[in-house]
Parts: C-alpha cells; sequence; structure tokens
C-alpha cells in the first residue's frame, strides 16, 4: 500500500454504495407489535393475579378454612373472605353483589351459629366470632342475617360480639334506608329494646345509636327516656340519634355536651382538658346535630346554644373543632 493510499483510506471506499431499501412489514411486527404483545400478556397475567388476591378467590374455600381447626389458617380464611367482601363492594355494579347472595350470607350464618355454641371458646374462637358479626353487616338479606345476629347479641354473649352485631345491624338499616327500604325483620325492635336497657353502658351506647336509624315511634319513645340514661355517651347518642329525625328533644343535652367542650375556668379555651369521648360528643353535637336541627329550636334555645357556641368557635384547641363551631353559629343565626 503506497503511502497516499495509507494517509487517506477512504480512497479505498468503493464510489457506490448499496442503496437503501424501505423496513418491510414483517420487520416492523417484529420490532414493535410483537414486543407490544408480550408486554400486554404480562399486564394482563398481572391484572388476573391481582385479581385473585384482592376478592376473585371462591369465597367458599374461604370457609372451608374458616372452619379448620388450625387458628393460622381460619384467621387466612379470614383474610381471605374480607378481600373478597372488599373487592365485591368497590367493583359496585360490575362486581358479584355477594351483598345479595343468599347462599354466602347463609355460611356465615351457619358459621357464626356453631361458633357461639363452641364449648370451650378460646380468646380467637371469640374474635372469629366477632369478625363473623360484622360481616354479617355487610349483607342486604335481613330475614337471614338479622337473627343470627340477634342471636350473637344477647346478654352471656362476649363483648365484643355483642358490639358488633349491634354495628352490623346499624350498618345495614343505615344502607338498606339509603334504598328506601326500611329494615324490618321479626322480633328486631323487642330486641334493640331490650339492649338498651342493659347492664353495660357500651352495649346502651349502642343500641341508642342504631335505635335512632328507626323512624317509629317505638324508637324515639325510648330514646327520649334515654336522654336521662346515666352514662354520658349513651345520653350523647340517644341525642343525636333524635337530631338525625330532626328532633330537638335532646336539647339539654346539647346543652351538656357544649358546656362539657368549654371547662369551667379554663378561660374560654375549650378542649385542653377533654377527653376523647367529649371530643367525639362535641364534634356530633355541632355537626350534623345543631347545624341539620336550628330550624326547629325556638330562638329562646338558639340563643342559649349560640352562648355555648361562641367561645368554642374562637378558642378552642383544634382548628377543626372551630371550624365546626363556626358552622353551627351560621345556622343558629339563620333567619328562621
Amino acid at each position: 500500500m503506497s503511502a497516499v493510499e495509507q494517509e487517506n483510506p477512504s480512497s479505498q471506499l468503493p464510489e457506490d454504495l448499496p442503496p437503501v431499501q424501505p423496513p418491510s412489514a414483517g420487520f416492523i411486527i417484529q420490532l414493535f407489535v410483537v414486543p407490544g404483545l408480550i408486554v400486554l400478556a404480562i399486564v394482563a397475567v398481572y391484572l388476573l393475579f391481582g385479581r385473585l388476591a384482592t376478592g376473585e378467590q371462591d369465597w367458599r374455600s374461604q370457609v372451608v378454612e374458616l372452619r379448620h381447626p388450625n387458628e393460622h389458617r381460619r384467621w387466612r380464611g379470614a383474610t381471605g373472605l374480607a378481600q373478597i367482601l372488599k373487592a365485591d363492594q368497590e367493583s359496585g355494579s360490575s362486581g358479584q353483589n355477594y351483598a345479595e347472595n343468599k347462599e354466602f350470607a347463609q355460611a356465615l350464618v351457619d358459621l357464626l351459629a356453631d361458633e357461639i355454641r363452641r364449648s370451650p371458646q378460646t380468646e380467637s374462637d371469640l374474635k372469629i366470632q366477632a369478625y363473623l358479626a360484622r360481616a354479617l353487616g355487610l349483607f342486604d338479606l335481613p330475614d337471614l342475617a338479622v337473627p343470627a345476629l340477634i342471636q350473637a347479641m344477647q346478654p352471656g354473649i362476649d363483648r365484643e360480639v355483642r358490639k358488633n352485631a349491634l354495628l352490623a345491624i346499624a350498618s345495614m338499616s343505615d344502607r338498606l334506608a339509603k334504598k328506601e327500604v326500611p329494615l324490618s325483620s321479626t322480633g328486631l325492635s323487642d330486641e334493640l329494646l331490650k339492649a338498651s336497657k342493659d347492664e353495660d353502658p357500651l352495649i346502651r351506647q349502642l343500641a341508642s345509636y342504631t335505635l335512632g336509624l328507626f323512624s317509629a315511634e317505638w324508637s324515639t319513645t325510648r330514646l327520649e327516656v334515654m336522654l336521662a340514661d346515666s352514662d354520658f355517651c349513651t345520653r350523647a347518642n340517644a341525642a343525636m340519634a333524635l337530631a338525625r329525625q330532626h328532633d330537638v328533644r335532646g336539647f339539654a343535652v346539647f346543652k351538656e355536651i357544649l358546656q362539657r367542650g368549654t371547662p369551667a375556668g379554663n378561660s374560654g379555651s375549650a378542649g385542653t382538658d377533654a377527653d376523647a369521648e367529649t371530643i367525639v360528643a362535641l364534634k356530633n353535637c355541632l355537626s350534623p346535630a345543631i347545624e341539620s336541627c336550628a330550624d326547629k329550636l325556638s330562638e329562646a334555645e338558639r340563643t342559649e346554644l349560640v352562648a355555648l357556641v361562641q367561645p368554642i368557635a374562637e378558642k378552642h384547641s383544634l382548628p377543626g373543632m372551630r371550624v365546626e363551631a363556626q358552622k353551627a353559629l351560621q345556622a343558629l343565626r339563620r333567619p328562621q
């Protein structure tokens, strides 16, 4: 090779380059479409397994697990059922509508009855009972679920089980009321009235809340009596329950709650020493109770409540409570 050729390598290149050919359809498919299909397949598999993990499991197999003597398998079944019911609720009309699945509800009813009859009962057994009672509240099948819940709320049953049974009835009643289908079941009113007289304050508190979800004379008459209950939370719940029906017979209890929310000797700075029960009662008293019932109060009653709400609106230690108090003031000062 000459020195000239070494100094100018481009002289060795051919004079004509091969023609440029456009990519074929097959090559484009290989380059873009095929990888895209692979990605879509991966996503589909992921979504499939995601659905299986969050609610598409067979509920029957989870019920079988709940009946297993091994504690870990029982709770695995409980977790699986919870995922199924939660996923179905979130799916709405596109879900399986388990809330009206009679076979599913009956399986849990039978299981709860068997658990209550179990003897002896461990702490884990009682937790399973409480779980089942609460789960039955997710079904819109009162003819099936309510008798089982009535059994679960009887005196002598574990406190947590009774509590969850009452909460389940309240949840079912509230949900059906939104569908304009009042909850009705043989013996339910008598059992709720009996629970409202229970020795346990917690049961009375929950009974008073639940009674407020029934627009009937038997419930409002009992709630009026409960306004004088020895337990503060029961009195508060009774007043709120009546207020939910735009009934202001709990006016005296409203005043008590507001006075507790503004402790004497605290320079009007409410809430610094208030316990959790008082905070919750105060929040519910301001809204929705007073805010929704202000129009039903007399001018004198409004004036009394304004004097109690004003310092809460100005100086309560919780910003959210001040906001609620300001809303209540607006309602109380609204022209009748």
